[in-house]
């Protein structure tokens, strides 16, 4: 084993713990208070609004925060962890609500020390390397262990009988372990901190300069776009398996099961294929696959599961490079903005990653829960004929669209290693 791949492995270690809660939370916890606990769905929607909008607005405060500097990137890392761990605790290992809003107060604490970790945690990586390639292999060590965690709260259900309630609280529980092991790995054997000098930053001038950063707007614009196009699914994946496609929970966790399975598989693949035909191309050529592969959904009916897993391995295996890819394309555009603008702002640019899946999800949230109450949906009745017909233009219709939109502004986006290259030589010498 190499040193970059040792290194690689130990940045990539706490990335399986933060990855375990994400089946609960995005999936589990809707159906869970809404079907266990009697929430009204509109309520939720509102709820996940509300807390993702306390998120949004502390992602770019934690990457400034980062840049300037108070506190070492550890301590956040392990604040992050902290608040974190015991957040899921309350949100899943309880018998009964206590109080009216409690669903929004520990769900904003959730969100509030992944966002502790999370900025750090992305900025640290940009600074470990600058090789071109090298930075997509590891992205791609993040996003295998972020996989092989999602892939293990899919895998206990498959051994093990659980519902949904309990199959979260175990769920839980590895998550803090693995996430106190991922952590001390990570503070005790890899560099958390920038060698470089941190300057003094003024805000309104590094406000001015990221609106002169055409490439930074243009990949955010592509990555807002493909995010809402990931959310909605997301949203309504258990709500799709059960009323549409007649399943249960054992089913929504087996397709889940071969669509992370394939994911994990496609990983390799698209590392490599990035180092051939550059990375912009790599992720439109994955979108445009899975585009194709998911417009099939719209064609299934009650009892078509078998087709339903063919479908999401065929699409999973695409997700490698939508994981992958934009956060390498986010590292090299940091160089380019501290080349062009003679500041190091790594935590505020890739806090933007994290900022537009947050607003994707808060909005599309709302969006669906909203339309579902108008269209009196109801988890303990049969679906309506107007309430199917949402679902599947939302769940296929919808994402399909906007990937390919995506994937046409990508072609002409520039992202070439040789250029890379030049920037780094006028920026390190």
């Amino acid at each position: 084993m190499t040193n970059i791949t040792l290194r690689n492995i130990l940045y990539a270690s706490p990335a399986f713990a933060f990855a375990i809660p994400t089946f609960p939370v995005m999936i589990i916890l809707p159906a869970l208070y809404s079907e266990k606990y009697g929430y009204d769905l509109s309520d939720i929607g509102i709820y996940l609004f509300l807390a993702k909008l306390i998120d949004i607005v502390s992602d770019p405060i934690m990457g400034w925060v980062n840049d300037k500097s108070f506190f070492s990137r550890k301590y956040w890392l392990i604040f992050g962890g902290l608040i974190s761990g015991f957040a899921l605790k309350k949100l899943f290992v309880l018998e009964f609500i206590p109080y009216e809003h409690y669903l929004l107060i520990w769900v904003g604490l959730l969100y509030l020390g992944w966002t502790m970790f999370q900025i750090p945690y992305l900025s640290i990586g940009y600074d470990l390397e600058r090789n071109y390639f090298l930075r997509t292999k590891l992205s791609a060590s993040r996003e295998f262990f972020i996989l092989l965690g999602l892939f293990f709260s899919l895998g206990l259900p498959m051994i093990f009988e659980f519902n949904s309630g309990e199959l979260a609280e175990y769920l839980v529980y590895v998550a803090v372990l693995s996430g106190f092991i991922g952590i001390l790995l990570i503070c005790f054997f890899v560099p958390t901190e920038n060698t470089q000098k941190k300057e003094n930053k003024n805000f309104f001038l590094t406000l001015r300069n990221l609106k002169k950063n055409k490439s930074l707007i243009r990949l955010m614009a592509i990555f807002l776009i493909n995010s809402l196009a990931n959310v909605l699914p997301m949203i309504l994946f258990a709500f799709f398996v059960t009323y549409v496609l007649g399943g249960n929970d054992f089913d929504r966790q087996r397709v889940l099961f071969f669509y992370f399975l394939f994911a994990i598989l496609g990983i390799p693949f698209w590392t490599l294929l990035s180092k051939k035909i550059n990375k912009n191309h790599t992720w439109a050529v994955s979108l445009s696959l899975s585009s194709l592969f998911f417009v099939f959904v719209l064609f299934l009916d009650s009892g078509d599961l078998f087709c339903f897993i063919i479908i999401s391995c065929l699409t999973g295996f695409c997700l490698g490079a939508d994981l992958i890819i934009p956060p390498s394309i986010q590292a090299d555009i940091t160089d380019i903005h501290k080349y062009k603008f003679k500041e190091d702002i790594s935590g505020l640019l890739f806090s933007f990653i994290t900022f537009i899946n947050k607003i994707s999800f808060a909005l599309m949230s709302l969006f669906v829960f909203g339309v579902l109450g108008i269209l009196d949906f109801d988890t303990n009745q049969a679906i309506n004929n107007e309430s199917k017909r949402f679902i599947f233009f939302s769940y296929a219709f919808l994402p399909v669209l906007l990937k390919l939109i995506s994937g046409f502004l990508l072609i002409n986006f520039k992202s070439n290693q040789n250029e890379q290259v030049k920037i780094q030589k006028k920026i390190y010498g």
